[in-house]
């Protein structure tokens, strides 16, 4: 990571530590140490102690009395839970789209799916999750429902951490793509039940890369 300048000081070292663990430098169940990271980020303890303490309120680390902040290790039900919500979520946003956002949004969703194929290709799994994510929050803007976007975004960060532990399996890139490109197909025929069907399906499979596929001590 590179150093980073000092103005808005306190929401920059927030998201770049934000960053820092959402990209998987450190693994979960792993601690921070805060002088090392403090140093990296070229800043004082302080802020970087806050962010933590932010981070820790939005479930992203746990906070330990003399053993400090480590990133969360994931329950089977936390992971369980999370999934069956953005089942919900993204089988409605995906119905709105057609509805609501097709004409003005179907071309942003196929450009961001034809990035991911080219990423796919250099197997850049880092960029290939942040247009994953793309490629969902397209979807969810385009539902024009201003109550589902603050709900998603509500769980983006837990949903990002989720996705990179995903696509670390070295199989699952290319499903993943694979499963986004039906998404796309269903979406660009108006085909509400397929294009429900298509996410559904989605999100079961990382669901079980997560629980069947990783080793029980990634998570």
């Amino acid at each position: 990571m590179t150093t980073i300048a000092r103005k808005s000081l306190k929401e920059e070292v927030l998201e770049r530590v934000r960053e820092y663990i959402l990209k998987g430098y450190v693994s979960p169940g792993e601690r921070i140490v805060i002088d090392e990271l403090a140093r990296r980020l070229g800043v004082s303890i302080t802020p970087v102690r806050e962010a933590l303490n932010c981070l820790a309120a939005e479930g992203l680390l746990t906070f330990q009395p003399h053993k400090g902040f480590t990133v969360k290790k994931w329950t089977k039900n936390e992971i369980e839970d999370l999934l069956l919500l953005r089942i919900s979520l993204e089988k409605l946003a995906v119905r709105l789209f057609i509805e609501r956002g097709y004409e003005a949004n179907l071309p942003l969703l196929r450009t961001t799916l034809e990035k991911m194929w080219q990423t796919l290709q250099k197997e850049d799994v880092e960029r290939l999750a942040e247009l994953n994510a793309e490629f969902h929050k397209i979807i969810v803007m385009g539902s024009k429902n201003e109550e589902l976007e603050k709900v998603m975004n509500t769980l983006r960060d837990k949903l990002q951490r989720v996705r990179i532990l995903s696509l670390s399996n070295p199989h699952r890139p290319k499903q993943s793509y694979e499963e986004h490109f039906e998404i796309f197909q269903a979406i660009e025929k108006k085909d509400i039940t397929l294009a429900e069907k298509a996410v559904e399906k989605h999100v079961l499979s990382i669901k079980d890369t997560l629980l069947n596929q990783l080793p029980e001590d990634f998570l």
